[in-house]
């Protein structure tokens, strides 16, 4: 937000880490809950599956809040950035790590709704009996968000921000300032 403007973003920018993280490690909270539960009662337990359920649910639901606010943060940057072309480019690194970003959130996203999916049927199912499919939508989903990161790494593209000057070179003044303040 702060490299793009955060007079593109809904909030201020600090308050997306006050939003989305505490609704991160409650739904962690409750699926590492509802394990504990199931480990306990040898998988007998509906409560311990509903808890996994409602956390993974939460953190389903929290995705697709984020994914409408940067879907919307974004469009709000396009539509300012064609009303002023004589602003500096994105950089490539950037538009990489944008788009694979994207897609390790959507790979995490298919893996909480295949767990939902999973976990609903309980410890009989079908689906959590099916390992090929387990090892594609959990694992395979995993380890494929993960790369994707690794790709797209935030490092590279942010290095430079560290640094006051490199800052000013890539934002406009009157955004910096408007980004010192909001945060």
């Amino acid at each position: 937000i702060l490299y793009l403007g955060p007079e593109h973003a809904r909030f201020r920018p600090k308050a997306y880490y006050w939003i989305f993280i505490p609704c991160d490690i409650l739904s962690l909270v409750l699926q590492s809950l509802g394990g504990a539960l199931s480990s306990t009662s040898e998988g007998g337990s509906s409560a311990a599956v509903n808890v996994s359920i409602a956390g993974l649910s939460f953190q389903v639901f929290t995705l697709l809040v984020f994914i409408a606010l940067a879907l919307e943060f974004s469009f709000r940057w396009w539509k300012a950035r064609r009303a002023e072309p004589q602003r500096k480019p994105v950089s490539r690194r950037f538009k990489i790590f944008a788009w694979f970003l994207g897609l390790s959130i959507l790979f995490i996203l298919i893996r909480c709704i295949y767990r939902i999916d999973e976990l609903s049927q309980g410890y009989s199912g079908p689906l959590i009996s099916n390992e090929g499919l387990f090892i594609a939508l959990e694992g395979v989903m995993v380890l494929v968000a993960v790369y994707c990161l690794i790709v797209a790494h935030p490092g590279p593209v942010f290095a430079d921000l560290d640094d006051e000057k490199a800052l000013r070179n890539a934002v406009p003044p009157e955004d910096l300032e408007r980004s010192k303040e909001a945060a």
